[in-house]
């Protein structure tokens, strides 16, 4: 009987209520963090089902840099794995902590109004032409190529050819053959920006260049979902058990003195307590 009457007064008790409370908070607390992961889960099942049914879109930006552009997955290795095997293997084959990947095929393709704009920057033969034999000769040639201050094309290479006379009756003529023409160096340098931007509510990954007739034929992208990757955990990741000490507004529980009915009449008694003080935070939500 006396064990029903202490579990009745602990039931009507103020420390019953605040319990409560407490138990309460923490319920919201916690429902409020699955809510969010469960966000979280919805926004990444989107993102990966545009990488996997959007196309690449290609258009000019502002500089009049040619953009590819198409939205990137947000897996786990292991999800990747089952998703796009040659992205996992790509990975998988780099030595260090792979945080995001970037895979880009391109196709160049220049025709004649823009090679033959460009013949201006023709170099002049270097020396004279060279005889190889009685009737070969050998012609050095440098083609360059400058696009803009980034991009460049240089080639250098050389030329064969055969003077054979040809005796006529009255007069003495000449045949030239085309014996090769071959390409002995060349130097280029393209410029080509990668990034991830988000549009419409997506991650995407863009590629763009300035070099003419550089073409992305396909592109994807993957970015390790940071909450798996403990390499971005360690630097994005907030600790939340035993983080320190702290100095702000505070609300508080306990026990504290309350003045009776005489001036000397002290009791403990249950108090809330608001003010600014120093704590030492055990676990941080």
């Amino acid at each position: 009987m006396k064990f029903f009457e202490m579990i009745w007064k602990f039931i009507n008790s103020k420390f019953f209520g605040y319990a409560i409370v407490i138990l309460i908070g923490i319920f919201l607390a916690s429902q409020c963090k699955r809510n969010e992961d469960l966000k979280r889960e919805k926004i990444k099942l989107e993102q990966n089902l545009s990488a996997a049914n959007d196309s690449m879109r290609i258009y000019e930006n502002r500089q009049g840099e040619l953009v590819a552009e198409k939205s990137v997955w947000i897996l786990t290795e292991r999800e990747l794995r089952d998703q796009n095997r040659e992205l996992y293997d790509q990975v998988r084959s780099q030595s260090g902590t792979v945080i995001s990947l970037n895979n880009v095929v391109f196709g160049l393709r220049q025709d004649k109004s823009i090679l033959q704009d460009s013949i201006k920057y023709l170099q002049s033969f270097a020396g004279e032409p060279q005889q190889i034999s009685p009737t070969d000769w050998k012609m050095d040639w440098k083609l360059r190529y400058d696009w803009d201050n980034i991009n460049y094309d240089y080639f250098e290479g050389h030329t064969n050819i055969r003077i054979d006379p040809v005796v006529g009756i009255d007069t003495l003529d000449f045949t030239v053959s085309h014996l090769g023409t071959l390409l002995d160096d060349r130097e280029s340098r393209i410029g080509l920006t990668f990034g991830e931007q988000v549009i419409d509510g997506k991650l995407n990954v863009y590629v763009t260049t300035k070099y003419p007739g550089l073409t992305p034929e396909s592109l994807e992208g993957v970015f390790i979902d940071p909450n798996t990757n403990r390499y971005i955990q360690s630097l994005i990741t907030k600790r939340r058990w035993f983080t320190g000490f702290g100095v702000g507004p505070q609300l508080g529980l306990g026990i504290g003195p309350q003045l009776g009915s005489e001036s000397n009449d002290f009791k403990l008694k249950p108090a809330v307590y608001l003010g600014i003080g120093i704590q030492y935070n055990i676990y941080q939500f």
